[in-house]
């Protein structure tokens, strides 16, 4: 009976450790200003992480949130928005929200969005509201920021993924994994879908220009994997205006392109038969074609400095990596993430 007891305390001594923080992994001193790299990790097996990459250092700290809550953010980490001195991580196979203070990258709360919705991307919408894709119940939640609460939800496309807003209208693309081709707009007065705009196939992701025109980048349908003979169809560019709410230009794209971001000024990029494509925001017209040649998974730009921020996601088993571009182009180091990087959160200034 002695020999039992002692076992189970052992075990339970054991257990207890296994729990703690591991003491060889010290709990980082928090540098608020930098770019917050995001590891989606594996769909099911809750090893999504971030990054903190130090513009000033240039070096790069993994885990970050592990080490300071001891915990892991969960399965698939989505996308990241910064509101006042609190950053929204939304962890979409988790079907959550984690809330953490910018300052010290503890965790302030967690919001639970709907079983089974599959939250994608968070927006704010008014200095009180923000609005939630939600992949897999065609809707957009609408979360109080006062109360951190989802209140009510919002009929859009299928499968609507990023969004993005134009004076008192939100316009978010449904990309239906093909099936889609529209994009919703929303009042955000009065929280209502007012117009449905027809694109391309397969609509996954927006910004709003200096001009306030909103950009949508179609992947286009790909093809049908039990017929040969489909080929699927064009992705491409469409210019809307955000007044009048209608297609102002396009650009008609091969290659299923993907993964879409702005400079800022008067420059997009986008990824395309593994090369980074930079366009005109102005002319709705390719710059340069293969910028950078390369099997990216994603990436971001810098919004001071123009740099790309390109994402190598290996074999996506194991910690990928973070190469920085020029905006001409030009390699200048690189950097070990977690699994899947795919996007980096810039924070600046006050």
């Amino acid at each position: 009976m002695l020999k039992q007891k002692i076992f189970y305390i052992l075990i339970t001594a054991i257990l207890i450790y296994g729990c703690k923080k591991d003491p060889n992994s010290p709990e980082p001193t928090p540098t608020q200003y930098g770019a917050y790299v995001l590891n989606e990790g594996n769909f099911g097996q809750s090893n999504g992480s971030i990054s903190f990459f130090n513009l000033e250092k240039k070096e790069i700290e993994n885990h970050i949130f592990e080490k300071v809550n001891g915990e892991n953010p969960g399965d698939v980490v989505q996308s990241m928005t910064i509101i006042g001195d609190n950053g929204y991580i939304v962890v979409n196979g988790s079907d959550k929200i984690e809330v953490i203070s910018m300052k010290t990258w503890k965790k302030v709360k967690t919001i639970n969005s709907p079983a089974g919705s599959s939250p994608r991307h968070l927006l704010p919408v008014s200095e009180t509201k923000a609005y939630i894709t939600n992949l897999y119940t065609a809707s957009v939640s609408v979360l109080n920021l006062e109360t951190d609460e989802i209140t009510s939800s919002i009929n859009v496309g299928l499968n609507p993924d990023e969004m993005t807003s134009s004076g008192n209208k939100v316009f978010v693309a449904n990309n239906g994994f093909g099936n889609d081709h529209t994009v919703s707009v929303i009042d955000i007065t009065t929280d209502q879908v007012i117009k449905t705009i027809d694109v391309a196939d397969n609509p996954t992701a927006t910004f709003t220009d200096n001009n306030g025109d909103i950009h949508v980048l179609c992947t286009g349908r790909y093809p049908a994997w039990d017929n040969p003979d489909d080929t699927g169809s064009k992705g491409g560019i469409y210019l809307i205006d955000a007044s009048t709410e209608t297609v102002k230009d396009s650009l008609s794209l091969t290659g299923f392109p993907t993964r879409l971001v702005y400079d800022g000024e008067t420059t997009g990029y986008f990824l395309r038969c593994s090369a980074v494509t930079s366009y005109s925001t102005e002319t709705v017209d390719i710059i340069t074609d293969t910028l950078v040649s390369g099997n990216f998974y994603s990436l971001s730009v810098h919004p001071e400095s123009g740099d790309l921020y390109l994402f190598d996601a290996l074999d996506y088993s194991q910690n990928g990596l973070l190469k920085i571009y020029s905006a001409e182009g030009i390699f200048q180091d690189s950097y070990e993430t977690g699994i899947i990087p795919h996007k980096a959160i810039f924070l600046l200034s006050e």
